[in-house]
């Protein structure tokens, strides 16, 4: 043996030896730890990757009127969404908005200055856009904005590039986009207006939930992708139609494509509304309204149950609830007639004389005999300030009653200085004044209730803040810094129909949900005044003189066996060529069923204006709720209870008609 093979093995050798074999234990342990230790894991995360879920949308309930008339229903719509969507830099944006006009040659040279990253996500970010705009017609710079802004959803990075597409539009894309991985169409349940501007602003609209909405309610149940109400019922009670969503499991290959279902939980449909609207009366007044601006209203005494909301003009809900554009928007947004402002219950105006009523009670509750007089003369002196009548040659002796019937301003200047502020706040108060209704319907705003103590709030200067007495005498007729809603009045006006009882208003009858099961919206007891029941019987048959009484203002609605009470007002305002004008009462008078408030922005005179919107109201619900619910199939009239003639009862009523 040669003396080299005797010497000892080289120590990089042995080293060498030392490290392959501590990789190779190292790999081996790994292995393990893979294979063995931590199978299950990686097992559930293949799992994972081939099963994916899929939520079930759950039919949202739909809307109708009282009597079943359809309102609001879903049909099918067209959504285009982008999945794999990069996430965008504002630098990203600034490429991208150079890149738009540009064709493909020209992208990919301005594109081979960036990283490549950078170029790869960018180019397939502005093919797309240009792709997108090509089948859809919406512009590269509102597709631009979507990407940037738009959330990323879920492992395949989703967003909702449009909400709504026009279905010839979308059936087109369809077919053209149908080799495209990253861009699709998809269907989902649009909302649907059947009635288009009926009853807008009670009904309301859906649209995509927004970022905030979604974090405030994505643990009761909701998803980055719902509809969401945004007025009226759809909002107010948009959790009861929601339902429950489904979810399903699926299997799913390397493509995507699904192999089989798993497992699944149904969805459950939300409820349907029914509303206390009368859609006959809604559409009626809705056309009655026609080239004027205001609101009208009117509700069930008893219950609170409003039968009539008109807010006019009334705006397509179907124009809403899909992607309007900015002209339309715009149109809508700088109206002079503010379609957009809920006028019954977002509306702020001076009440006019239908304040009377409020003021009338404070001032009898306050110890002032019925009986007590002013002489009206046609003008009221305070100091060196004078205050006008309603008559500029006065009307002079007056007490109560006459006060309301011929609605004399004089009454209320002195007896409101002789009661004092306190007294007129507190029983405002007691109406409601200052303070919101309660109605079902988001928006509404508490209106003014004036004081010393507001008026030291409100203005800055200190010579502003001091309580005059003009501010007393202007407010005792609803004049001044006092403001309400439509809703509010309805709501005065149906506590005194109601002997002192305040219901709070609502616009919904019913629920059904979706195995049949009925709930009703009970009517609930906002209140019962603390106003004697004496003082509410005097205001109450004031309210009959207007209409029937020989210096009544509000003659229009003398009805021939149908005795109307009400109180008409003119307020002043600024804005408007016209005072606007107001008129509120109830029918039958013996026995109060329906409630009524008209507003008619700059239309004058409220025995006109307002009175005619009243009057064919009334007349509309008489022969749709009385007249033809009376009459038996030989065109005789009948008793509602037993059916019997009631020829009789109608000639007696007339006569005490004609006595008043």
């Amino acid at each position: 043996m040669r003396e080299l093979d005797k010497e000892e093995k080289n120590p990089r050798y042995i080293a060498f030896i030392a490290v392959v074999g501590i990789a190779f234990l190292i790999l081996v342990s790994k292995l393990f730890t893979l294979q063995v230790l931590n199978a299950a894991v990686y097992e559930e995360r293949a799992l994972q990757n081939r099963i994916r879920t899929n939520i079930v949308k759950a039919t949202r309930g739909q809307i109708f009127d009282r009597e079943g008339k359809l309102l609001a229903k879903n049909i099918t719509g067209y959504q285009l969404i982008h999945t794999d969507t990069k996430p965008l830099t504002p630098k990203d944006m600034e490429i991208l908005n150079q890149l738009k006009n540009m064709n493909e040659q020209q992208i990919s040279e301005r594109l081979s200055t960036e990283r490549k990253p950078v170029a790869e996500k960018l180019y397939d970010t502005i093919m797309d856009v240009k792709k997108i705009s090509a089948v859809t017609g919406y512009t590269p710079d509102y597709l631009l904005d979507r990407f940037f802004k738009q959330q990323r959803v879920g492992t395949d990075k989703k967003i909702l590039v449009i909400e709504d597409l026009d279905k010839n539009v979308a059936l087109k894309a369809i077919e053209k986009l149908n080799n495209t991985d990253r861009i699709d169409i998809v269907e989902y349940n649009k909302r649907f207006y059947p009635e288009n501007n009926i009853a807008s602003n009670v009904i309301g609209y859906v649209k995509p939930i927004n970022e905030k909405e979604y974090k405030d309610l994505k643990d009761e149940g909701y998803q980055n992708n719902d509809l969401i109400g945004k007025k009226g019922v759809e909002k107010s009670y948009d959790k009861e139609m929601k339902g429950q969503d489904g979810m399903e499991n699926v299997e799913v290959d390397a493509k995507g494509n699904t192999v089989r279902q798993v497992n699944s939980t149904e969805s459950t449909a939300g409820k349907n509304v029914y509303l206390s609207i009368d859609l006959d009366l809604q559409k009626y007044m809705t056309d009655a309204f026609s080239g004027k601006s205001g609101a009208f209203i009117a509700m069930e005494a008893k219950t609170g149950k409003i039968i009539t909301f008109v807010s006019s003009p009334e705006i397509d809900l179907n124009l809403l609830s899909s992607r309007i554009s900015d002209s339309d928007w715009n149109a809508l947004a700088k109206s002079s007639s503010k379609p957009l402002v809920n006028k019954g219950i977002a509306g702020l105006y001076p009440p006019g004389s239908t304040f009377k009523a409020v003021t009338g009670s404070a001032i009898l509750e306050s110890g002032v005999s019925p009986y007590a007089t002013v002489n009206s003369t046609g003008q009221y002196k305070y100091g060196k300030v004078i205050f006008r009548d309603s008559h500029k040659y006065g009307h002079g002796i007056t007490n109560f009653a006459k006060s309301i019937e011929e609605s004399v301003n004089t009454y209320y200047y002195v007896f409101s200085q002789k009661v004092k502020i306190q007294n007129i706040i507190k029983y405002a108060k007691e109406f409601g004044i200052g303070e919101k209704t309660g109605v079902d319907i988001p928006g509404e705003l508490a209106g003014t209730l004036p004081s010393p103590e507001w008026k030291k709030k409100r203005f800055k200067k200190a010579k502003d803040q001091t309580w005059l007495p003009g501010d007393l005498i202007n407010m005792s007729i609803g004049q001044g810094y006092v403001l309400a809603t439509p809703m509010q009045i309805a709501s005065v006006y149906q506590t005194i129909a109601n002997n002192g009882v305040k219901m709070k208003p609502t616009v919904v009858d019913r629920f059904v949900s979706y195995n049949g099961k009925v709930e009703e919206n009970k009517p609930q007891v906002a209140k019962k005044l603390n106003i004697s029941a004496k003082t509410l019987k005097l205001v109450k048959d004031a309210l009959r003189l207007p209409v029937v009484g020989y210096g009544g203002t509000a003659k229009l609605l003398r009805i021939d066996g149908y005795p109307v009470s009400a109180k008409t007002g003119t307020a002043q305002n600024t804005g408007f060529s016209d005072n606007h004008s107001w008129i509120a009462g109830f029918f039958p008078s013996d026995n109060p069923q329906i409630v009524f408030v008209s507003l008619v922005e700059g239309g004058g005179y409220g025995g006109v204006a307002s009175g005619e919107m009243a009057r064919k109201f009334i007349l509309k619900y008489r022969e749709k709720y009385v007249l033809k619910k009376n009459v038996n199939d030989d065109g005789s009239k009948k008793d509602g209870k037993d059916g019997k003639n009631n020829d009789k009862k109608d000639d007696k009523n007339k006569k005490v008609v004609a006595k008043n």
